[in-house]
């Protein structure tokens, strides 16, 4: 856009309306947090979760595996922080691993006032090997 002179550097033409939206910065974006996209779920847990009529049994089945491919197979310390975080109560916690024990899927090393140390059953360290 030339000016009324043809001056191309006239300040009329340059002047910039600061209420412009163009100038406003642009919000910034949260950013995501990573979150984990998928798991390996055995079989033999599923055909053995179908008794169970607690979806917190299930979910904490889930997250059981995932933390045991996560730290490669080692018993699992389950804290109510990581459970809460899931959506899981602490009681149902200690109800949906009752139940993950009675059908033999976990072995729970219970302390006074401590948090349960879960080890899972029918799962090799290998099966979940990274490195493959």
């Amino acid at each position: 856009m030339v000016g009324v002179g043809g001056d191309p550097f006239d300040v009329e033409t340059l002047r910039v309306d600061p209420a412009s939206p163009k100038l406003r910065p642009k919000a910034a974006r949260p950013q995501k947090k990573w979150r984990r996209h998928f798991i390996m779920f055995p079989w033999t847990w599923i055909d053995q979760l179908k008794a169970t009529d607690r979806p917190t049994t299930y979910r904490l089945a889930l997250l059981l595996v995932y933390e045991h491919w996560r730290i490669k197979g080692r018993p699992i310390v389950l804290s109510n922080v990581v459970v809460e975080r899931e959506g899981i109560s602490s009681k149902s916690k200690w109800n949906a691993l009752r139940e993950l024990e009675d059908m033999g899927l976990v072995v729970i090393e219970r302390q006074p006032r401590k948090a349960p140390r879960i080890t899972l059953l029918g799962l090799g360290a290998h099966e979940y090997d990274r490195s493959q």
